[in-house]
């Protein structure tokens, strides 16, 4: 009976602890984020498959974090007197009540982070700027392709002979000399 009576209050003990350890969970939950605006930034299917999985891969984190948030029952010790012997339960209180929990401070990795984060923003910046700038260029060369596309759809021989007397005389002198073959 000792040995059962020992044990739960062991299990309390524990479950006690872990619910002081949730400092960790508090300070490291990050803000809410707009997945729905996140969500149409993205135009590839697959793109937005891995979104949706990071998503339920960020909400599973989350409830974790929550549930570890959630404070503990405090130790009832006067339940115990009766069933535990009272020097081995002063001990187990004694040894409770000198735990020390540091507390994580998360500011210096949020810094780190924000950092990276910052310098990953202003690259992807650049690129937009760049890609942006490349997609005006090939717009302009696609509609020059288009334009010589179109003329020479209705270009006659006529026309380019028009467009270039040098040409004409040339092919009228080869002709005159029935030089057929160039």
């Amino acid at each position: 009976m000792l040995r059962g009576s020992a044990r739960g209050l062991l299990s309390k003990v524990k479950l006690h602890s872990w619910g002081q350890q949730r400092c960790f969970a508090e300070a490291a939950v990050a803000p809410k984020f707009d997945w729905d605006s996140l969500e149409s930034s993205i135009a590839s299917e697959a793109g937005k498959r891995d979104l949706a999985s990071l998503r339920s891969v960020w909400i599973d984190v989350q409830q974790k974090f929550d549930s570890m948030s959630q404070s503990s029952a405090e130790i009832d010790w006067k339940s115990y007197e009766k069933e535990v012997d009272p020097e081995v339960l002063k001990m187990f209180k004694d040894s409770f009540s000198s735990l020390d929990f540091p507390m994580y401070d998360a500011s210096a990795l949020a810094k780190d982070a924000e950092s990276k984060l910052d310098g990953i923003i202003k690259q992807a910046e650049e690129l937009t700027a760049q890609s942006e700038k490349r997609m005006k260029e090939l717009e302009k060369e696609i509609q020059e392709c288009e334009r010589a596309m179109e003329a020479v759809a209705h270009a006659t021989i006529d026309d380019e002979l028009a467009a270039d007397p040098a040409l004409a005389k040339q092919i009228d002198q080869e002709i005159s000399e029935g030089n057929f073959i160039p």
